[in-house]
């Protein structure tokens, strides 16, 4: 029995990394935890693995593909139908891609897999995250200091004049962050708790996934960067502990379990125009 008993996590991107380092702990602190993975056999490993670990039989696997708004869509509706409430919802979901591709919807990859199905979820549940008598909910977005690589062009939010993959990874996270900034300033009132981090250089597998370019800074970096324990130690802080900077974390951004200086262009103008903007783009899966 850990202080997390009886609390709903759901954690996206769960099957690696610092999404499966998360969810184990949680799981080890007693939460019933929701793994949501795109390959049924990795999210399989993933579940037993963190049930034999922990001890935690409480762990849940859904499939879900974050191309695919229809697919977060139908997902959400899943949760909604049988979790009334959810505690904590863990939008770490996402990847880099060498080139730039299209979506079967129609969207830049990276843009949907790593800002608009994050945010299509987040939005569906809502109702879910809002329902608390209790502790507050919380939202925690996994962003990067790549976030400081470009600002958002909102004439071109799917990169066609100048596609690069550092700049469309870049661009996602800050998305990531000015949405944990917006969803505060809607719904902070409402005992719901936003905010995003930067997990550090850690060594997962997106370095290989990235193109060459990525592949090499993970090649030449890789001495240096932080174990997947430590880059996701301020993402459990964010989400499970009860430390005066997490209660008032105000849809801030943190990396080391600090607030660092974000980038000049990270404004609450951007944020504002960017929900409005995503909202649009998500209006026809809403319902789907």
């Amino acid at each position: 029995m850990g202080k997390l008993q009886n609390k709903i996590y759901v954690v996206t991107g769960a099957n690696s990394g610092i999404g499966l380092a998360a969810a184990e702990s949680f799981a080890e602190q007693g939460a019933e935890v929701v793994l949501v993975c795109r390959n049924e056999a990795r999210g399989r490993a993933a579940q037993q693995k963190i049930q034999q670990t922990s001890g935690n039989e409480n762990i849940h696997l859904e499939i879900a593909d974050f191309s695919s708004l229809r697919s977060i869509s139908t997902l959400a509706d899943r949760l909604l139908a049988r979790y009334p409430r959810i505690d904590v919802l863990c939008n770490n979901a996402g990847g880099a891609n060498a080139g730039r591709k299209l979506t079967a919807e129609g969207f830049e990859l990276t843009f949907a897999t790593n800002h608009l199905s994050g945010f299509l979820l987040t939005k569906k549940l809502l109702p879910s995250l809002l329902d608390h008598e209790g502790d507050p909910a919380r939202v925690v977005f996994t962003s990067s200091l790549g976030h400081k690589n470009s600002p958002l062009d909102f004439d071109d939010l799917g990169l066609e004049k100048d596609y690069g993959t550092l700049k469309a990874y870049g661009r996602s996270k800050l998305m990531n962050l000015l949405t944990a900034r917006e969803l505060h300033k809607r719904y902070g009132d409402s005992k719901l708790i936003a905010s995003s981090f930067h997990p550090g250089a850690v060594r997962t597998p997106i370095w290989s996934k990235g193109g060459i370019l990525a592949r090499l800074i993970g090649l030449v970096m890789y001495p240096f960067m932080w174990s997947i324990e430590k880059g996701a130690d301020t993402f459990i802080w964010l989400a499970s502990a009860e430390d005066a900077e997490v209660l008032s974390a105000e849809g801030s951004y943190f990396f080391d379990r600090r607030k660092p200086r974000i980038a000049q262009f990270a404004t609450d103008e951007a944020a504002a125009e960017l929900w409005h903007v995503s909202e649009q783009l998500i209006e026809p899966y809403f319902e789907a």
